[in-house]
């Protein structure tokens, strides 16, 4: 029994999987240039099962450069005020899965496969505890804890998604706006990366592809099980920051209606000011402009018109 990791496979790799395994060329080819959508195909010798799946465009976990490994994977960190946004990325895992043999072919952005090849490398025991019962119960172990990443993928948006909720009790900015839409970005991407592997292992639980079911038929269900529940999870947040982003559209229409009318006020209380002082301003003759209180009685008669238009849009609550 074979357990090969693979990450970022170069020429040399790709020619080694094909010389020692008897892979199709335009599989590896496919995968050198990310072009396979997720499927399963089960040919001669062995089943190609493409996956594509969530994952930050920085590490998920900061242990990631150190080469440490964590089996099983360590609880997912908090979100931090001071963290960058981060957009989801679609990261593409290769299982060819043989008789005797699983490769996986990755760009080492998934760590739960480094991390279980790791933990299989430490001991005997280790080993035997994934590896003795096969290359489909490997390959389902790994998948497993893959589509296990996934809910630390939808911790992290749901921790954004409420802190963003908070945001926009205290003081909304700029970079609340910005938040909003990365993360419906990031749910939207979420979204189209599970719903072709949903299908496959509907599949999968149904009966489909022989060379990997038989007494691991009802384990797929389990993955079938687990995938459905981030779907409804996404759901649920894409119904919550879409009421998040209208809650905040409609808090910052009426902050802008708020800013008119008061201009607009303005603008109507200095309207029949100006036209006073247009009229006395004028180089021809009018009534009483040379009179010394005349001056006065023009002061007089704005103020009373300003607060009376005041009084008017008070009594009509227009302010």
């Amino acid at each position: 029994m074979s357990f090969v990791n693979v990450t970022k496979p170069g020429e040399l790799e790709i020619k080694y999987l094909k010389n020692n395994f008897g892979f199709s060329a335009l599989h590896l080819d496919d995968y050198t240039n990310k072009t396979q959508t997720p499927k399963i195909e089960t040919f001669k010798n062995y089943t190609l099962v493409v996956l594509d799946l969530p994952c930050f465009n920085s590490a998920l976990l900061n242990d990631q450069d150190n080469g440490k490994a964590h089996f099983p994977p360590v609880p997912f960190p908090q979100f931090k005020e001071t963290e960058k946004r981060r957009r989801i990325i679609s990261s593409q895992v290769d299982f060819f899965v043989g008789k005797d043999y699983v490769v996986i072919l990755h760009d080492g952005n998934l760590l739960p496969v480094s991390d279980m090849f790791a933990y299989c490398q430490k001991t005997l025991r280790n080993r035997e505890e994934l590896m003795g019962e096969g290359s489909v119960f490997l390959a389902y172990k790994i998948i497993d804890a893959l589509v296990d990443m996934s809910f630390l993928v939808i911790n992290e948006l749901s921790t954004m998604i409420d802190k963003i909720d908070k945001e926009l009790e205290k003081k909304p900015s700029q970079r609340t706006l910005e938040d909003i839409s990365t993360t419906r970005r990031n749910i939207v991407v979420f979204h189209t990366m599970i719903k072709p592997v949903l299908l496959l292992f509907k599949q999968l639980e149904q009966g489909a592809h022989k060379q990997l079911n038989g007494k691991m038929q009802p384990f797929w269900g389990n993955v079938g099980d687990h995938l459905i529940k981030i779907w409804d999870r996404l759901e649920d947040n894409q119904e919550l920051i879409e009421g998040i982003s209208e809650s905040n559209e409609s808090l910052l229409a009426s902050k802008t209606n708020e800013i008119v009318k008061v201009l607009t006020i303005y603008s109507a209380i200095i309207l029949p000011l100006n036209l006073f002082a247009s009229i006395y301003g004028m180089n021809v003759t009018l009534p009483f402009e040379d009179e010394p209180f005349t001056f006065a009685l023009i002061i007089l008669v704005m103020v009373v018109t300003s607060y009376t238009m005041l009084m008017i849009f008070k009594f009509k609550r227009w302010f």
